[in-house]
């Protein structure tokens, strides 16, 4: 059964995932970008999909809300122009770095997130209400989020479009650094095909998958 999705170039369609309803994906055209997966799996009917924390609705859950947020380069961007509209205030890439993001180093690996509060929630959410207060300009991980099964090659080209994404964020971060942390090596963050973007859509999908991965999407 296919989610409503139009002439999309991304084909989400609900899938039995264990005995339980989740969703898997295919890819129509070699075409389909970022913007195209995000769209379709945003096309997803919460009510026609197993949710172990929620009845159905979204709204007023905060299990997606907590834990590690992972940002990518465009997700920066886009909260930039959100957080001007609710603040008045154009923050710069080094401000919204220091003001909204964690930046965790260890060894060789950094680690990009969105700033969370003392109980481990993204500091966006309402304490209150629980929902998002730049709900319109939440990043791709939010985005692509649903508690419910998916298909091998649909949780595999998630984990990939997003490290690929934080990848150049941290490119991006080491650019500003007049020196990099112990251990951290420059050359180990090579431009990724979200270099330059300012936007999903810019983002072909093909250019982050792996052969095989991609030859199983577009089965």
């Amino acid at each position: 059964m296919l989610a409503k999705q139009g002439q999309n170039p991304v084909q989400v369609r609900y899938w039995q995932v264990n005995g339980k309803r989740g969703y898997d994906l295919r890819v129509l055209s070699p075409e389909a970008s970022v913007a195209d997966y995000i769209t379709a799996v945003e096309g997803l009917d919460p009510a026609l999909l197993y949710r172990p924390y929620t009845n159905g609705a979204c709204q007023g859950c905060d299990h997606c809300c907590g834990g590690r947020l992972p940002l990518t380069s465009i997700d920066l961007q886009v909260l930039q122009q959100g957080l001007e509209e609710l603040t008045g205030k154009r923050f710069s890439l080094p401000e919204m770095l220091e003001e909204y993001c964690q930046v965790r180093v260890k060894g060789r690996v950094v680690d990009i997130t969105l700033r969370t509060d003392a109980e481990g929630y993204c500091i966006f959410l309402e304490p209150y209400r629980r929902r998002c207060r730049l709900y319109k300009y939440r990043p791709l991980i939010c985005r692509t989020y649903f508690c419910c099964p998916r298909t091998r090659r649909a949780r595999i080209l998630r984990e990939i479009v997003i490290n690929r994404g934080e990848d150049e964020l941290v490119r991006s971060w080491l650019s500003l650094q007049p020196a990099v942390p112990a251990g951290v090596h420059r050359h180990d963050w090579e431009p990724t095909p979200f270099a330059g973007c300012f936007s999903f859509a810019e983002v072909p999908l093909k250019s982050l998958c792996p052969p095989e991965l991609w030859r199983q999407l577009r089965q």
